[in-house]
């Protein structure tokens, strides 16, 4: 799975300055809070992008067995078991506990969230789909679904499950869902994108991939997933936009200013360019082009957050 390290550097970061993530100070203590008392939770946002410290890890994991081993009756420790298992990826054990659990005690829900999820994460996307469904389906009607972070790693699973089965439709519906309650999910975003383009809904696909590539404006593979859209699409110019893009988020800026500029003299209406164009230019220490690509940005679109918060950055540059 694409690991988004700069998004979630972002995110932290965020957390402990202004207010550009939705998800701030609350879900921040919480994911501490969650790690305390050994239960999954926010923790998934957490655990999606970075690895744990080894001994952290083994700390926890055996404080779990003794506390199943002293009680081995009770499923609410056999559980915590399972899912602690399943947070450090240790997919196989977590199914085997999880399906102990689920012979005695088949109404425990988590039970279901815990074996879709490792299911999905040891390639067993056929195993995983009925559980993830049982476990959406007991949280629809719950109150503040969009705090509720296993519902939506729920609904990402099974969409990306649905997709590497090659059901991009049924993909379609637990993804959308997914970026509705998270808005800054630059994965979940990816993987919707992925299957707009694979049921050739071109135009949708567009959209939420250049939605993921504002919170994650290096993301490699958002921008070869909008070359397929563009294919689709059989729009060259903007084309050049996505295979410049990439080249960026490689670091191939010589290549990509190139492809920039010629997008942005056939399409001087898409404002997107001019970002992109505004970050290359940056990237080269080219800050007067910088800026004045983030204006060209904004006169097109003077809501347009990424070229406000990179002309400001630009301009105190400039100042030093």
């Amino acid at each position: 799975m694409q690991k988004i390290q700069d998004f979630l550097n972002n995110f932290i970061q965020k957390y402990l300055s202004s207010s550009k993530q939705v998800r701030r100070i609350i879900l921040y203590a919480l994911l501490a809070l969650v790690l305390l008392i050994g239960s999954f939770g926010g923790y998934y946002y957490f655990d999606r992008f970075y690895s744990n410290q080894s001994t952290v890890k083994e700390d926890k994991i055996r404080t779990a067995e003794q506390a199943a081993r002293d009680d081995p009756t009770n499923p609410d420790k056999r559980l915590a078991l399972a899912e602690t298992y399943m947070i450090y990826m240790r997919w196989d054990e977590a199914i085997a506990q999880a399906l102990e659990v689920q012979a005695s005690f088949p109404d425990k829900v988590n039970v279901d969230f815990v074996l879709g999820i490792a299911y999905a994460n040891s390639g067993r996307q056929t195993e995983a789909i009925e559980p993830l469904k049982k476990f959406i389906k007991s949280q629809q009607g719950t109150e503040m679904l969009g705090l509720n972070t296993r519902y939506q790693a729920a609904l990402y699973f099974l969409g990306d499950s649905y997709l590497q089965l090659g059901k991009p439709q049924e993909a379609v519906a637990p993804l959308e869902e997914d970026v509705q309650l998270s808005a800054t999910d630059a994965d979940a975003m990816y993987k919707l994108g992925l299957a707009y383009n694979a049921i050739q809904e071109y135009q949708k696909a567009v959209e939420i991939l250049y939605k993921a590539a504002t919170f994650v404006p290096d993301y490699t593979e958002v921008y070869q997933a909008m070359q397929v859209s563009f294919q689709g699409l059989k729009d060259n110019d903007l084309m050049k936009y996505a295979q410049g893009m990439q080249a960026y988020s490689i670091k191939d800026y010589t290549t990509a200013l190139p492809l920039l500029k010629e997008a942005a003299a056939a399409r001087p209406d898409f404002t997107p360019v001019f970002v992109g164009l505004g970050q290359t230019y940056e990237a080269l220490d080219d800050l007067p082009n910088a800026k004045a690509a983030y204006e060209a940005a904004l006169k097109l679109d003077p809501n347009n957050f990424s070229a406000s918060n990179n002309l400001q950055r630009v301009e105190t540059l400039l100042k030093k």
